[in-house]
């Protein structure tokens, strides 16, 4: 029986993929590269800033570490993504409304800090649905490794089989399905045309998935 459900952040609940290419691309402007939306969706879209960072070390062969690139964009991102809300994705608030309606615990399983939630929670007003929060602050394996769900489980007092998640994206996926949970896929303009055959579901709307899982509890 489904007790819970986990949502992702970045790009399920908040519209935010094109804001952390757009800190990409002001950053990588600096070392005088043109960094194309493209290679963004194709490589960076979803996974962790740290992996980012790495996977552009090695491509551009940029003169610094990719611990000293990772060191650059948080200070970006704190500016940027640290302040102000991202647009919440079309439906999303419904979806976690319903959810919360039907009396299922919540919560977040985040490859970012927390810092990067927190205006959602309190300029959207969704500190009223999640009041648990796993974020890379609390793990030491980002996704796609399965901690951060592992971590919102112990918190919820659920097990894997008693929740599913709600991602965007393959390493979103990959996490929580090596985690145990069953997982559906709600694309956006970044995740689009990925390989997410292994999603129990996969939907172009967060109003699809919450209808999905009205026929499917009820």
């Amino acid at each position: 029986m489904i007790k819970g459900i986990i949502f992702d952040h970045d790009g399920t609940l908040v519209d935010s993929e094109r804001k952390h290419y757009g800190l990409w691309v002001e950053l990588l402007k600096t070392y005088g590269i043109d960094f194309p939306e493209r290679e963004y969706k194709d490589h960076l879209a979803g996974v962790p800033t740290q992996q980012n960072a790495e996977y552009l070390v090695n491509a551009y062969s940029l003169p610094v570490s990719s611990d000293e690139l990772f060191a650059a964009r948080e200070i970006a991102t704190q500016r940027v993504l640290g302040s102000e809300a991202c647009p919440l994705i079309p439906g999303a608030q419904e979806c976690v409304q319903w959810v919360v309606n039907q009396g299922l615990k919540t919560a977040i399983a985040t490859g970012a800090s927390y810092n990067e939630v927190k205006p959602t929670l309190t300029q959207h007003g969704f500190d009223r649905y999640f009041s648990i929060v796993a974020s890379r602050d609390n793990v030491r394996h980002a996704k796609p490794a399965p901690d951060v769900y592992q971590y919102a489980l112990q918190k919820m007092g659920l097990e894997a089989n008693e929740c599913i998640a709600i991602e965007d994206s393959p390493t979103g996926l990959k996490s929580a399905l090596a985690c145990g949970l069953e997982c559906i896929v709600v694309e956006n303009e970044y995740s689009a045309g990925h390989d997410f055959s292994s999603a129990t579901a996969v939907f172009s709307t967060m109003t699809d998935a919450r209808l999905w899982l009205e026929q499917r509890f009820l």
